[in-house]
Formats: structure tokens, sequence, C-alpha cells
């Protein structure tokens, strides 16, 4: 049964306001004289962090800030070096892109028990940044990225399903990535920015392999929720006879421009930084590039959330910065972190600069700004592998000459509006062979990074290729992009029912 529904939040207690203690006071011990220049703690920081990194001082995670998070929620990353299996895949992976792999690995972690029939797996497909490690388990008992939607009872149920998560190619937290050792390098050093452009077909190949290894032929379901929701419907079109069903969470089947735009504005910023060094900045004599990493993740922070919760959150409160016995009007304004969002944001980027891989952040956001189902783009992307590779099985499209035509149904009104982009037929087409898997489509209507038209879209378009089995559901959540993180009432019950 096909739906369009809008799934309205549980009750929540309004977000707390609180002040948040000073890290260091602007105002100078007199009145200011002609000569004095306002403070920049916030550049002595860089400094600092740059002196630490190079004596070996510098934290990967930094200290959570206890009073910003009881603000709001927020979700559970950490930088993950251990507690992780290992799958070696030693032959070469071709590419996309015309390039080859020389062997690589996937880091993955598991939970619940394989059936007999081996018909009870859920792959997960993380997001941009994320690990392999969703929940915690007896090997990392940290608390993963979706603890609270895995385990039994939850949303991914352990006590019915075997539930599969990896780190995907091109990243650093143990699967092969730009930070990981050239195989022809004779010295060992890391790939940086020789490593080759990939596909988020290529990221699925990589982990349908790892499926393969397992002995696992059929997946009861592919879930992914941001570039993860992209995963899930690529896994679909790559083997449609091995998933099941598909669940695409804030996901999209065609990246869009202002979304490109979002992610090239985060790789400029980095890419700017002196450390970056054009990739090459691994080694014990050398800086990552941690100011440009801050910057990109304060610019990721915005579209992941929404202004009307950061409007609820913060509004336009400073932080507590005087001096026993001063008022605020004795407070001069400050040009670093001065607001309790400008705060928010310092301490998200702090958090993340040294947490993960710039490089892999580069590629990965770059494989995100490739993926477009169309059938042109799909058309484009074979004839780039044929003249490659030829032939070899497993190119994202058949061949013009031998490519079905599906009837089609036509637009719904009350989905998209008809004719509002011309690239529709073409997308219709090239998700045409997801006509028979059911799907399930959530979208965020706060979600400024993957916005709710893009769900829709996918949702109309599948149904357009006669899909009967089209369930689609926007959530009215007030967390933007990152609800899927969070709002575990919602998102969380449209999947359990989904996949039960």
């Amino acid at each position: 049964m096909w739906a369009r529904s809008v799934v309205r939040p549980l009750l929540r207690a309004p977000l707390a306001r609180v002040s948040v203690r000073p890290l260091r006071r602007y105002a100078s011990s007199g009145p200011p004289t002609w000569n004095d220049a306002i403070p920049l703690p916030c550049v002595d920081q860089h400094e600092l962090r740059e002196r630490r990194v190079m004596a070996g001082s510098a934290r990967a995670d930094a200290a959570a800030d206890e009073e910003l998070e009881m603000l709001g929620p927020e979700p559970s990353y950490t930088k993950v070096v251990s507690g992780y299996r290992v799958f070696r895949h030693n032959q070469d992976l071709r590419l996309d892109y015309g390039n080859v792999l020389s062997g690589f690995q996937i880091a993955y972690e598991t939970w619940g028990e394989l059936n007999a029939a081996r018909d009870n797996v859920i792959l997960l497909h993380t997001g941009l940044s994320a690990s392999s490690h969703a929940a915690s388990t007896p090997e990392n008992t940290a608390k993963g990225w979706w603890e609270d939607f895995i385990g039994p009872g939850k949303a991914l149920d352990t006590s019915k399903f075997f539930v599969i998560c990896t780190n995907v190619l091109g990243s650093c937290y143990g699967s092969t990535g730009p930070s990981s050792p050239h195989p022809r390098d004779p010295t060992g050093a890391p790939y940086a920015t020789r490593f080759p452009i990939l596909s988020i077909f290529d990221m699925i190949r990589a982990q349908f392999l790892l499926l393969d290894h397992l002995g696992i032929e059929r997946l009861y379901a592919s879930v992914g929720s941001s570039m993860g929701g992209m995963q899930s419907i690529a896994a679909a079109h790559l083997f449609p006879e091995r998933v099941a069903r598909v669940v695409s969470i804030s996901g999209c089947a065609r990246s869009s421009p202002s979304g490109i735009a979002l992610r090239f504005a985060q790789r400029s910023v980095l890419m700017a930084d002196e450390n970056w060094n054009r990739g090459f900045y691994y080694g014990a004599d050398r800086v990552p590039p941690h100011k440009g990493m801050k910057l990109a993740r304060q610019i990721a922070t915005i579209t992941y959330r929404s202004g009307p919760e950061w409007e609820q959150r913060f509004g336009r409160q400073r932080r507590h910065l005087l001096r026993d016995g001063e008022s605020p009007s004795q407070r001069a304004p400050a040009l670093c972190p001065d607001f309790l969002v400008e705060t928010y944001l310092d301490h998200q980027g702090e958090q993340f600069c040294l947490k993960y891989d710039a490089n892999s952040l580069i590629y990965i956001s770059k494989s995100m700004d490739l993926f477009d189902m169309t059938d042109d783009a799909l058309a484009e992307l074979a004839e780039t592998r044929m003249q490659a590779h030829g032939d070899d099985g497993h190119l994202p499209i058949e061949t013009a000459h031998n490519r079905p035509r599906r009837p089609s149904r036509p637009h719904i009104t009350t989905i998209s509006h008809p004719g509002a982009h011309a690239y529709v037929p073409s997308l219709m087409r090239g998700l045409s062979r997801l006509h028979a898997v059911p799907v399930l489509i959530l979208g965020v209507q706060s979600d400024i990074l993957f916005p709710v038209e893009q769900q829709r879209e996918m949702a109309e378009c599948l149904r357009m290729n006669g899909n009967p089995n089209v369930m689609y559901y926007e959530i009215d959540a007030p967390h933007g992009h990152d609800s899927f993180l969070i709002d575990v009432a919602n998102v969380g019950g449209a999947l359990k029912g989904f996949l039960n």
C-alpha cells in the first residue's frame, strides 16, 4: 500500500535554556585605550591546538561541553579504533570511474544472531562520517551512533534480525581509504590524494563482497539514512534479486545542486588550510588540516540542524561573560563566540576536527555529489566503466540496446507537482529495477540538507514504475537532518513497523 502521511512527533518537554560558563573573559581589567585590540581567544585556540598536535598531546575527542548538551539532544559519534572485525579482499576491485583498487579491507560490526536459513540479515548503511559502531558491543561498550535503534525490541530488533554495519570504503575507521597505506608505495606511505575517486555503487559492491564472504545470499532489508539512504537505494538497484526490502531515511536518488554546493563549501575551506598540503599531511612531522576541518564541520552542522530548533534552544542568548558586579551594559560584544549558537558551532567544530580524516571527508562527500540515479546519468557512468573495464558484469545499468522500457503510471499531483523537474522521467527510468521491492521512504520537514521534496520525488518515481509497496512518511520534527539520529519515537517507530 502506498501512502503519504505526516508523522507528528510525541510531546516533548521544552528545550532548556541555560547560561554557559565562559572559557575565558574577553573584557580587559580596565577601560579600553586607543591601542587595545579586541582579544581573539578563538584564534588563539587554533594556535594552541597546532602546538599540541606537534607535541603529540592533542586529543582526537574534545571534552564534551555538558552545559551545551543540556540545551538539546545530540547524536553520539566517537572515534573508533578497535572493537570491529575486518574483511580483507585480496583481489582487484574495479571502480566506476576507471581506476582499480589492488585489494581492500572493510571494517564491520554485527548484532543479533544469523538464523539457520541465513535470511534475517539487515545491512545498515552509514552516513558520511560514521563508523561501523552503530551500537555498543561486548568488544566496544561505547554508545554507538544508532544506539537507541538497535537491540532487542528496538527498531532493528536483534531478537529477530542479524544486523551488519560497515565502515564505508574511503573512510578512516578500519576500511581502506586515503589514510591507508598505498600498496605500491615502497615506503608504505598512505594513499593521500593518490586514492581513486569512488562512487556510491563502488561502496555497495565492496559491501556485497563482504556478504559473499559471510555466506549471505539475500538481505531481509537494506537500511540507511542520509548517505546511507543513497546506499540502500543503490544496493537494490545493483542487486535487486538480493535485496528483499529497502529503507531510505532522509536520503535521495539524485544529489541536488544545493546539496552539492554545501558540500563543496566544506571541501573548499578544508583544502584552503595550508596544512592540507594537497592531501599529503600524514606522518609524524606533519600537522593535519585541523583549522579547515573545524570550519568544515561548522558549515556541516548548519545543514544538519534547523533554524526553528536553534530559535528554541538558543534564541539570541549570549554567553555569560560578566565579572561579578558587572551589568550587561558594561559588556562589549566579542568577535569570537559570543552568542550561544556561535558557542555551539564552535564546540561542534572543535570536537570533530581531529576525530575524522580530512581526505576521507573530501572523497566521500564527492561520492555523494556524484550520486545520480537518473537513467541518463547511469548510462553515462556505464559508458565510463565500459571504456575502462569492458562489460565486466558490474555495469550500473544495462547498455542502451538491451535496456527494457517499463510502462509508467502518470504523476500523482498530491505528491509533487507534475512537470516540476525535467529530469523526473529519467529518474523514474533509473529507479525501474526497484519496481517489485517494498520500499519505506522517510523525510523530515525541517531538513535543509536533504529537503522532503527529494524524498517525495523518489517515492513518486518508484510508484510511477508500478511499485505498489511504497510507503512514504514525512516527520514533523525540529532537529533537521539529524532527526534520523535523534527522533527514536517517530523514525524508529516507522522503521520497526515496516520491517515487521
